[in-house]
């Protein structure tokens, strides 16, 4: 999950009452922070802290207390429903080079990792921590430059804690490998207790340095906009040389559609549409492409010089339906060793098209159109 970027931040942690470090007071101690927080989390954890909690957990806390196990400094803080579903609470660090660790908690469901990752990984394994067993499970890295990524995951009762890391190149099992995010590390942070959908009270009293009071986490969002769409685009890292910007055409995609054409250097250009009512005809590969099925309602179709993705989401909750559309178009044929970096950056610009942005976002994308 690499997007979204906001000014960068300085983000050290300092727990509410209890100092920069988990071996500090509980609250009520009288302690005060230190002035000049440590930015690097403690390695140590009063055990006595290690327990569940009863009270709603809230992004901030995820944050105190994957800092609590995980030795960075994010630069910037994601979330909303551009990454969770309505019944997870879930926070994204990102920092460096497109390094970024999403951290949530929610209802075990079909996408629980143990079921799955023996199949769909390159590599899954059980590893026991101090706390209990996690499952850890990794893609290696690969030629066109995708990096990998290691997920560590655990099932308690009916709720799947879980962590995703991107940004280090995964060579071989990343247990033998020295990263920044160690398998230690994130088996020690899933197999905390208080990591869940529940807290404890302390550390919903947590407050991590540079993290939002609005624009990610499900705070401050605002309806998507074309130029919010626009904004979001710039922030992928295959749609960041965009250089101009233009309302799209959107008279085939139904009622209420609206977005925008971003052209290149090179002439090619990418079409992003938001279309809450997008025509069934819309909704299937032309005839004319070369396609597969998406992951949900929707697909991925392309023929020389033009590739397109649709996803189409059903109503959850407050959220409405809605479909996607990212189309990009050059002035000659892709090499065909250079499909598959098109269709991951269709992918990318999928994110863009949430109903809701952070309020950031809207912002900048008003002076793009």
């Amino acid at each position: 999950m690499q997007r979204r970027g906001m000014a960068l931040m300085a983000a050290a942690l300092l727990l509410a009452g209890c100092g920069s470090s988990a071996t500090e007071a509980d609250d009520g101690s009288g302690d005060k922070a230190s002035e000049e927080p440590e930015p690097a989390p403690s390695v140590s954890i009063d055990p006595a802290d290690l327990k569940p909690g009863n009270r709603p957990a809230t992004p901030e806390a995820l944050a105190a207390i994957t800092l609590q196990h995980v030795r960075i400094v994010p630069e910037t803080f994601d979330g909303g429903d551009l990454y969770f579903e309505q019944d997870e609470v879930g926070t994204v660090l990102v920092w460096g080079a497109d390094h970024t660790l999403e951290v949530k908690a929610g209802p075990v469901d079909d996408d629980l990792l143990s079921t799955w990752c023996h199949d769909g990984m390159s590599g899954c394994v059980e590893v026991k921590g101090q706390n209990g067993t996690a499952t850890v499970a990794w893609d290696l890295a690969t030629d066109d430059g995708t990096p990998g990524q290691l997920m560590v995951s655990r099932k308690v009762g009916g709720e799947e804690r879980r962590a995703a890391y991107v940004g280090e190149k995964i060579t071989e099992d990343p247990r033998e490998l020295d990263l920044e995010v160690s398998v230690d590390d994130l088996v020690a942070l899933v197999t905390d207790p208080r990591l869940g959908t529940k807290t404890t009270t302390k550390m919903t009293k947590a407050q991590v340095s540079g993290f939002p009071s609005e624009g990610a986490n499900g705070a401050g969002e605002v309806p998507l906009t074309a130029g919010a769409i626009a904004a979001g685009l710039l922030e992928t890292k295959a749609y960041a040389d965009i250089d101009s910007f233009e309302k799209a055409d959107v008279s085939a995609y139904g009622k209420g559609a609206f977005g925008v054409v971003g052209t290149r250097p090179d002439g090619s250009t990418v079409t992003a549409i938001h279309a809450p009512n997008l025509p069934a005809e819309a909704r299937k590969c032309s005839k004319a492409l070369t396609c597969s099925k998406g992951d949900t309602d929707g697909y991925d179709g392309w023929t020389e010089g033009s590739a397109e993705t649709v996803r189409c989401h059903e109503a959850q909750g407050e959220s409405h339906a809605f479909c996607a559309v990212v189309r990009q178009e050059a002035p000659a044929p892709f090499p065909g060793d250079e499909l598959d970096p098109v269709l991951t950056g269709l992918e990318a610009g999928l994110e863009a098209l949430w109903p809701t942005v952070p309020a950031e976002t809207a912002r900048r994308g008003e002076s793009l159109l």
